[in-house]
């Protein structure tokens, strides 16, 4: 104790000034964050532009909604997905699903609600069966441009497997396209959890968009930088969408849905991201070690794989999340009260942070997931500890694999 007293004497002035730019980080990261929440665009359900009548000239005029569905070994989560896009309200709708070289039951069970269907709905719902992956192409992104080549929609809507989604949802989708006059719609859903490290880690995406990432101006400023895209829902206009080249011009990239959304911008196209956790819901991973795999795959690459940028990106997440409680509790062991208040505010700060997040986006177990709020500091430090290996598997020989299949970048 004696020490850590004098440690703490010896180093005040130090500490002093580590935590009060802390908290000046953490308050700029509030104010994003607060603007963010007021400005956020919701994905309902009662979108209803002006211009829109339900007479049948109206309905003529609908286009046509391609729902996409890359899937490769989805036995178990592709019926709920498949039958919640055949129970959606509007009308001029197709889905197609592409069985990316499964060797489980996803083909069967696709095939097999084809066959359920009455007749006069059956072409509503389409299995395609993939071809073998090139060289130099990502799984997924060869499954969507194989999807996009026999989608016969005005917009293209592409979507993962393990998605679920309210009858409402493409309605709303189309509406909001039209009321913000836009060419890409991209959003985030609820998301659901299952075990413990799910529940740590994944609210992490939406909580480092949402301090980050000043959402108003994606619709409203032209710049690329300002963009964001979510792969769990895309929907294009064709037209942009072959513009721009498509999936092929983004065939060897482990962040397609984010390049994409840029790609749109510097052709000068417009997107809207958006809030669709009242309408779509998706687990992503199954397990803590699914949650290590899936973050492993992309997290460097958001980093542009550059070394500095990563390490760099985990010193000031270790600094501004983990560091302040961990001195909080040193502080008040060695009596260090000013220390330990600012200390302790700053780690209170981040938890408010996350708190307003997770009642934003959050539907389910709420209070649960409130309560690991106050673990933030330890989701933080997982996913330092996430971007290290993902780090390590980008240099390593064998390259980072997914879904049973090794890429080497």
């Amino acid at each position: 104790m004696l020490f850590l007293h004098t440690w703490f004497w010896q180093y005040q002035d130090l500490l002093h000034g580590f935590l009060w730019v802390v908290l000046s980080i953490l308050s700029f990261f509030l104010l994003i964050l607060l603007i963010n929440l007021l400005t956020y665009p919701r994905l309902q359900a009662d979108e209803t532009p002006s211009r829109r009548s339900d007479g049948p000239e109206d309905r003529q005029r609908e286009p046509l909604v391609s729902v996409l569905i890359p899937a490769r070994n989805e036995e178990t989560c592709i019926e709920a997905c498949v039958r919640s896009l055949l129970a959606q309200t509007y009308a001029p709708l197709e889905v197609l699903v592409l069985d990316d070289q499964s060797c489980d039951a996803t083909a069967a069970i696709v095939q097999r609600l084809i066959d359920e269907l009455p007749a006069e709905r059956c072409g509503r719902l389409r299995l395609l069966r993939g071809e073998p992956l090139p060289a130099q192409w990502i799984g997924k992104n060869f499954a969507c441009y194989q999807l996009a080549l026999h989608a016969r929609g005005e917009l293209l809507y592409f979507t993962d497997a393990d998605t679920v989604h309210a009858p409402e949802t493409v309605r709303a989708v189309v509406d909001c396209m039209r009321r913000y006059d836009v060419q890409l719609l991209s959003a985030h859903p609820e998301y659901v959890f299952g075990s413990l490290g799910e529940r740590l880690l994944v609210p992490l995406l939406p909580f480092l968009m949402l301090i980050l990432l000043p959402l108003a101006l994606v619709s409203r400023r032209p710049e690329p930088t300002l963009s964001n895209g979510n792969g769990q829902l895309m929907c294009f206009e064709r037209a942009a969408y072959d513009q721009i080249g498509g999936h092929f011009s983004v065939q060897d990239s482990l962040i397609e849905d984010v390049v994409l959304a840029r790609l749109c911008k510097a052709a000068g196209y417009r997107m809207i991201f958006v809030d669709a956790s009242a309408l779509v819901r998706c687990r992503m991973y199954h397990s803590f070690a699914g949650v290590v795999a899936g973050f492993s795959k992309s997290h460097f690459v958001a980093y542009q794989n550059s070394l500095l940028n990563a390490l760099g990106a985990i010193v000031f997440m270790l600094m501004v999340f983990v560091v302040p409680p961990v001195l909080a509790v040193f502080a008040l062991l060695a009596g260090a009260w000013f220390v330990f208040a600012l200390a302790l505010t700053a780690f209170l700060l981040a938890v408010v942070l996350r708190i307003l997040i997770t009642l934003r986006s959050t539907h389910r177990e709420r209070g649960y997931m409130l309560l690991l709020c106050f673990l933030h500091s330890l989701s933080i430090f997982l996913e330092c500890l996430i971007l290290l290996n993902a780090i390590r598997w980008h240099y390593r020989k064998a390259g980072i694999m997914w879904k049973g299949r090794y890429y080497k970048k």
